[in-house]
């Protein structure tokens, strides 16, 4: 593996073996991911631990470009300091929704609470900085998705109820599209196009919100052959 250290401010940076050495001493920031869930009592468990590490291995099989980070069992009260202490590229909610009011998460006391869909989106126009894209991975997420869309570029929500297995295997595929370096509507697409390739009746449940050039943002810059970025 490349070591990064401390380089020579004076004549630049040289290559000793396997060490690469950098005048700015410090190593590039990878792109970050954040992801948010809760299950919650009185509703059938979901598989999030799942979720976790499918995501995980599709980021490392594509040379770990995104610096993913796990906030779980998320209260109420955690939303505001996970994004602001993780200060993530991509905010993910994964858990349950209600048709009523969208994704739902749990109180001090761990009763089951839904977010208020307005200071959701409201949350979202206050640490919106930074931010490129926002997934809902829960049931009866659409609308919410739509109103976040006015202040974030790229919203992903689900339309109606969503199978565990296919919001695992969308999210799953969509994550490693974007470490591969596709735009953030490639991987949506690659996400709908996995659903369909496992059978999902889901397929059509994923919905992205977000304007043509929104779409074409990308949260991995790669180089790819014959072309420079």
């Amino acid at each position: 593996m490349t070591e990064w250290v401390l380089g020579d401010k004076v004549n630049g940076d040289k290559v000793y073996g396997d060490k690469i050495v950098h005048t700015s001493g410090r190593r590039p920031e990878r792109p970050r991911v954040l992801i948010m869930s809760a299950n919650v009592n009185g509703r059938r468990p979901l598989g999030l631990d799942q979720e976790h590490r499918e995501i995980g291995l599709a980021i490392r099989g594509a040379g770990d470009p995104i610096d993913l980070r796990i906030a779980d069992a998320v209260r109420l009260d955690d939303l505001q300091p996970s994004l602001q202490h993780h200060e993530p590229m991509v905010a993910h909610f994964s858990g349950h929704g209600s048709a009523a009011y969208g994704i739902m998460t749990t109180d001090r006391e761990g009763r089951s609470h839904a977010v208020p869909p307005d200071a959701l989106s409201d949350l979202f126009r206050v640490l919106r900085a930074g931010l490129r894209c926002v997934v809902l991975n829960a049931c009866w997420t659409e609308g919410q998705a739509r109103v976040i869309a006015r202040y974030v570029p790229c919203v992903v929500g689900m339309r109606g109820g969503v199978d565990d297995d296919a919001a695992i295997d969308f999210a799953t595929a969509f994550y490693r599209g974007l470490a591969y370096g596709q735009t953030i509507g490639t991987a949506f697409e690659l996400g709908r196009n996995q659903l369909r390739l496992a059978g999902h009746a889901d397929a059509d449940r994923p919905r992205l919100v977000a304007g043509p050039e929104a779409a074409d943002l990308r949260v991995v810059q790669r180089a790819r052959a014959g072309s420079e970025w």
